[in-house]
């Protein structure tokens, strides 16, 4: 058996244990380590097809018995402070924001309530907008229920600032902020925020769901394709001269990046992608995508599942990269081959699609359909957006007359940009709705794709990348977040 086929099974099949676990009842009990260990182990004795069956066996036991060993020894929920009046510490985790109805909402982490410490995020809506990014505050409300990422809110709170220092990281990520501020206007500011460093908070719901009903969430989501920039324009920089110089700064700017983006799930899987594949640049060693996905996948999983199971922008990070490396050339082949550039955009954009669609439908319950073709017209212009949009940044902290002159083609090519969204998303067909689905029926529609990938694969597309075993700085970041070709005799790798 392939070592890495072998690698890629036991991720996948590790992951469908959690998800089992997590939906279905197993009794936690070491046997079942032991179990999984033995079929692991077994492996090497099964040389044919069969040790694949093994292989799986170990890696549901594993998972299930993983999620059961976390459940039983979790740290109390937030949920726990449902129902009752409560006076709790944290720390402000991201950006507040005002919502609709005029209420400064925020969220805190790092609850502690009576000397008791409670795992999960509280959502807080107050009238006073005093409180910022990083800070400690004690919040004095009655808890209840509450719906997304956090799974209780306290309304009306009484809020008092414990602490008004921040972290310097979010120091300087607020001052970049209030550069595009000055430049731009506020819809506008808005949204190249969120296509730099994922600030979302600022941008009306109304444009987040234009965004999302077209297909284009992912715009305004940090992702491994803001590291691709940042790293592709420090190495052009750095230059050959200073390698081990290079690294070193590379890496610290992507811890950086990654803290200021907020260190969520979703960032934190680019940041490993990123560092393993400028390491391995480094020392001229060759790495393949998939596996390193899924090794990475696993990880983060082990230390906590939680990634997995409610994690959506982890989820799409994984499923989104894992469908471009793994369908992306099966799709291509199918494609017409000419024009070039229109090939492999709709070939990347048709595998993240095909690869997202289960989870998308499972949590929002509705597909774009015009998805592949908005992401055709608007992805190539996101990363002059990104370039035009840091540059008029820094400028408004500088020079904000200045900058603000030199950023309005930038302003009104993103007015221009959401009156398109806006149009496209007018169509009767642009989205459908999704019955509501099953755990089952969402793992069956993979476990579909997956056999679709294995009985078509091409033993030419089996190791990336395949025409050298040097990985260059171009391919390390492009290979973390977007789509890889290979073709004999040489490697064709393009952004999204």
């Amino acid at each position: 058996m392939r070592r890495n086929v072998q690698i890629v099974l036991f991720a996948l099949a590790f992951m469908v244990g959690i998800i089992l676990a997590a939906n279905f009842w197993f009794p936690f009990s070491w046997w079942l380590v032991l179990a999984g260990l033995v079929f692991l182990l077994t492996v090497f004795i099964f040389k044919s097809k069969l040790g694949y069956i093994v292989i799986i066996a170990a890696a549901l036991l594993l998972g299930i018995t993983r999620y059961e060993y976390w459940y039983i020894h979790q740290p109390i929920s937030v949920d726990k402070l449902i129902d009752n009046k409560v006076t709790i510490t944290g720390m402000v985790s991201g950006e507040p924001s005002w919502d609709q109805y005029h209420m400064y909402v925020f969220y805190i982490n790092n609850v502690r309530s009576n000397s008791t410490n409670y795992s999960g995020l509280v959502r807080v809506k107050t009238a006073s907008g005093q409180v910022r990014e990083g800070q400690l505050v004690q919040i004095t409300g009655k808890a209840r229920a509450s719906l997304g990422k956090a799974s209780a809110l306290i309304s009306y709170a009484d809020v008092k600032i414990l602490s008004h220092s921040q972290p310097v990281l979010i120091s300087v990520k607020e001052r970049f902020l209030q550069g595009l501020n000055n430049t731009l206007s506020h819809n506008s500011a808005a949204f190249v925020a969120g296509t730099l460093i994922g600030s979302r908070s600022a941008l009306p719901k109304s444009l987040q769901d234009l965004l999302s009903a077209v297909g284009l969430s992912h715009v305004i989501a940090v992702s491994g394709y803001n590291l691709t920039i940042l790293v592709a324009l420090l190495s052009m920089l750095l230059g050959k001269k200073w390698r081990w110089g290079g690294l070193i700064v590379s890496l610290w700017v992507i811890l950086g990046f990654v803290l200021i983006s907020g260190a969520n799930a979703a960032i934190v899987r680019a940041g490993i992608m990123s560092s393993i594949f400028l390491v391995a640049n480094f020392y001229g060693r060759r790495i393949n995508l998939v596996v390193c996905m899924a090794l990475t996948g696993v990880g983060m999983v082990m230390i906590n599942p939680v990634n997995l199971l409610s994690d959506v922008g982890w989820q799409l990070s994984f499923a989104s990269l894992f469908g471009i490396a793994t369908l992306g050339p099966k799709i291509g082949q199918i494609l017409p081959k000419r024009p070039e550039w229109l090939h492999e955009i709709l070939s990347v954009t048709l595998a993240a699609q095909l690869a997202t669609a289960g989870i998308i439908a499972y949590n929002f319950g509705v597909l774009s359909l015009v998805a592949p073709l908005v992401n055709c017209i608007v992805m190539p212009l996101v990363p002059i957006i990104m370039a035009y949009g840091a540059f008029v940044a820094f400028l408004g902290i500088l020079l904000p007359g200045l900058g603000s002159i030199i950023a309005r083609p930038l302003d009104s090519s993103i007015v221009i940009l959401f009156d398109f969204l806006t149009y496209m998303q007018h169509f009767s067909w642009a989205s459908i709705p999704i019955p509501s689905l099953s755990v089952v029926a969402v793992i069956s529609y993979y476990a579909i794709l997956c056999l679709w990938v294995l009985l078509v694969r091409n033993s030419d597309n089996n190791n990336l990348p395949t025409d050298t075993d040097r990985v260059t700085i171009t391919n390390i970041v492009e290979l973390v977040s977007k789509p890889v070709y290979t073709k004999k005799g040489a490697q064709n790798v393009r952004p999204q």
